[in-house]
């Protein structure tokens, strides 16, 4: 079936929440949302949860906006957060071996507001789009879709939220195409990628198209890593290579990041695509525990790269990182103009924020300047005008 049949079929779901018929501006975003897909040869109609989706989309855009005003005076701007509606937390009930946290935008916006946050940047949480291991007409549908949610809030939202758009790699002409459409016309701040992609690693030559797309749309563009389950293959099946009793999340997130970045500087994908920076959560998992041993087995290469990690790389404080873990990361000179803040939230669990939290504020190892440069200026610098609360009209659907 057409995804512009399907629009008579969004009608009625939302009558089955209780709307008689869809109002403005509900209309024009399903109608806009499926013809954007279509121009693209995106079949949205691959999805069997698409009208829950669609309603939900329709439903963001409907809410009061008063509810969602910013009173704070704080500048604080959280680059690591995530959001989990509905009908994605239907499709990814675990995450990283554990419950997949439930979530709505109110109780997120509540939280910004206890933690004194006043801009988050979030995507969706691993695995993406990567749903469906294998099948690329799904995978390149659910990336669309996530990323209308994800523009959705944000559109109700400006002056609040921003996103880092999901892109359907392996699939990497695909992949492109997702990355121009989200960035240009969705307002994208970046893009998130998982660590791995079916298995293949960022430095793969097949993503190497990919990044040199994104390198050539010019200025600075963001790329948010975040780690995802580990794969390998078993007669030609993809099969999670976890080898301990511990969800997968818990350390195995770490050594994904080490894997990736690892990957990335030995294949010099960091060194040719100049005008990507990169945003690293966790402040760098476990990589800054091995870059020396990597890096010392390349030995033309690790100037270089350390230069790249001081400049072009942004390092988030998402987790309870403060305590102890991010001095491994600044052994290595990092100018801490290059420190961002993030929660993870709703993922980290919500009895750790505030002691997270503290432990960046409280930081012996941060001055109080440089104290402030981390919650405000730091990603200010990063992200420049991207995160303008203004949006086009062309953005607009009322």
């Amino acid at each position: 079936m057409k995804t512009s049949t399907l629009y008579s079929l969004a009608s009625f779901a939302l009558a089955l929440l209780g709307k008689s018929a869809l109002a403005q501006p509900s209309e024009n975003v399903t109608e806009v949302i499926i013809s954007n897909a279509d121009a693209d040869n995106i079949d949205l109609s691959v999805l069997d949860f698409l009208n829950d989706a669609l309603a939900e989309i329709a439903t963001t855009y409907e809410t009061p906006p008063a509810v969602r005003r910013n009173t704070l005076t704080a500048n604080v701007v959280d680059v690591h957060s995530h959001v989990v509606p509905a009908w994605y937390k239907a499709l990814v009930p675990t995450t990283g071996g554990n419950p997949t946290p439930a979530w709505d935008i109110d109780s997120y916006l509540s939280f910004m507001n206890s933690e004194g946050i006043a801009r988050s940047i979030f995507s969706f949480s691993a695995p993406g789009a990567n749903v469906y291991q294998g099948s690329k007409g799904l995978t390149v549908a659910l990336a669309r879709l996530m990323n209308e949610q994800a523009a959705a809030y944000c559109r109700a939202n400006p002056s609040r939220l921003n996103f880092y758009a999901v892109v359907p790699l392996p699939y990497t002409q695909e992949a492109i195409t997702e990355a121009k459409y989200a960035l240009n016309q969705l307002g994208a701040v970046g893009i998130m990628l998982t660590s791995n992609f079916e298995g293949l690693y960022l430095g793969n030559p097949q993503f190497k198209p990919f990044f040199d797309a994104i390198n050539k749309l010019g200025g600075r563009q963001i790329l948010f890593i975040h780690p995802g389950a580990p794969y390998i293959k078993v007669r030609n099946k993809l099969v999670e290579a976890n080898p301990t009793l511990y969800p997968t999340g818990t350390i195995e997130f770490y050594f994904e990041t080490a894997r990736t970045l690892m990957d990335l500087t030995l294949t010099q994908t960091i060194h040719n695509f100049t005008n990507i920076h990169y945003v690293i959560p966790h402040v760098g998992g476990a990589y800054p525990a091995v870059i020396d041993r990597v890096l010392k087995t390349v030995p033309a290469l690790y100037d270089s790269s350390l230069n790249i990690y001081n400049t072009r790389f942004w390092w988030d404080s998402a987790g309870p990182t403060y305590f102890h873990q991010v001095s491994g990361l600044l052994g290595y000179g990092l100018p801490k103009t290059q420190l961002l803040f993030g929660t993870d939230f709703p993922y980290a669990p919500s009895f750790t924020q505030p002691g997270s939290l503290a432990a960046v504020q409280n930081s012996p190892l941060l001055s109080p300047l440089e104290r402030v440069a981390l919650f405000t200026t730091n990603p200010q610098n990063l992200f420049g005008s991207k995160i303008d609360c203004t949006y086009p009209e062309s953005w607009r659907f009322n």
